[in-house]
Parts: C-alpha cells; structure tokens; sequence
C-alpha cells in the first residue's frame, strides 16, 4: 500500500479553521461534532458553530470553520475482543464437556 495512502495530516490554524487530509468517509455532522473515517481510524472533532466548508472525497480532503475544542481517535470497540473471549470460552467449555 502506498504510504501516501495512510497519511493523515491535521492542521489547525487559530482553533477556528481545520483542515484534514486522509479522509475517507464522512460519517456524521452537526453544529457540535463531526464524525468520520480517516485512513489512520475513526475521528472525531468537536466544538462549537461548527461548519463543513468544503468536502473533497476523491482526494480525502475536508476543511472544518468554527471553534475547535478537541480532536479524538477512537480505537476500535472492545466488543470484538469481549465476542473473541465469549466465543473461545464457549468453545473451550463444549471441549471439557
């Protein structure tokens, strides 16, 4: 994969005007938070008047106006490690029994 393919550049200029690249999904948006998929996970920015200015999907380009309280990477849930141990409990019980 190419590396360009994975970069994920932030900038924010005076908390007020955000531009992100690598964007490839923009998932959910209003006056107080933006949700999306970025090529490093799922993103999510909050704030307060936020406003999409400008949206490019081909080049994963999105640019935020507004003022920018905090920027957040969301690793992935939990849930499939707790689904992998449920199941391999189950599996090593239907074993011993």
């Amino acid at each position: 994969m190419n590396n360009e393919q994975n970069n994920n550049i932030i900038t924010l200029k005076n908390r007020k005007l955000l531009e992100i690249k690598g964007i490839k999904k923009l998932e959910s948006l209003n006056p107080s938070e933006f949700y999306m998929s970025t090529s490093l996970g799922d993103l999510v920015v909050r704030g307060e008047n936020l406003e999409m200015q400008q949206l490019d999907i081909d080049k994963g380009n999105l640019w935020i106006s507004g003022m920018i309280y905090s920027l957040e990477y969301l690793e992935e849930q939990k849930s499939k490690k707790t689904k992998q141990t449920i199941l391999g409990k189950i599996f090593k019980w239907s074993i011993l029994h």
